[in-house]
């Protein structure tokens, strides 16, 4: 197979290979259910591979973890929904102890600025900072993977926290 469904097959091929173990754990600690975590692992696999422009993501490795993190967010949400359909309808007598709207709304807008201000940052930073807090690698390993030092990984980590938190810290738009 030639062109670009077949280069960007044989980049899923390869992500496949060096990154399944990892997104496994990423989404086995997400969800707390290691034994979905291979099936959910592989639907990121499969969303990435079925991206009908696949050639032009400039960060796949990245991307594969958001997707990873968005399915492990689906299947915790789907397994408390089934949860609740299992409880039965709610008990009046007993207080509520979900978060109201508005908490949710203020977090849901907080993580989105937070994916805004990690996706402003520079390609080598916001791929340490990935590796380093999505993937869980120390900063050698991270070095290795980069072909820089661990000093240079420990500089692109104080660089990424401090934009973040300069990020964060701006009004958000209303």
């Amino acid at each position: 197979m030639t062109g670009p469904v077949g280069t960007w097959a044989r980049k899923i091929a390869e992500l496949f290979d060096s990154h399944r173990l990892r997104v496994e754990r990423v989404i086995a600690r997400r969800t707390g259910d290691p034994q979905s975590a291979g099936d959910l692992a592989q639907d990121a696999f499969l969303r990435l591979a079925r991206l009908p422009d696949g050639e032009a993501v400039q960060n796949p490795v990245g991307l594969l973890f958001v997707v990873a993190d968005r399915i492990a967010l689906d299947h915790c949400r789907a397994a408390n929904r089934q949860r609740l359909r299992e409880a039965g309808p709610p008990d009046d007598q007993l207080p509520a102890t979900d978060p109201t709207a508005d908490a949710v709304m203020e977090r849901n807008e907080t993580m989105a600025r937070l994916r805004g201000a990690i996706d402003a940052l520079p390609p080598k930073t916001r791929d340490v900072f990935l590796l380093y807090h999505v993937e869980g690698l120390p900063y050698r390993a991270i070095g290795e993977r980069l072909g820089i030092s661990p000093r240079t990984v420990e500089y692109h980590l104080r660089v990424a926290l401090e934009q973040c938190r300069t990020h964060m810290k701006r009004r958000p738009p209303r």
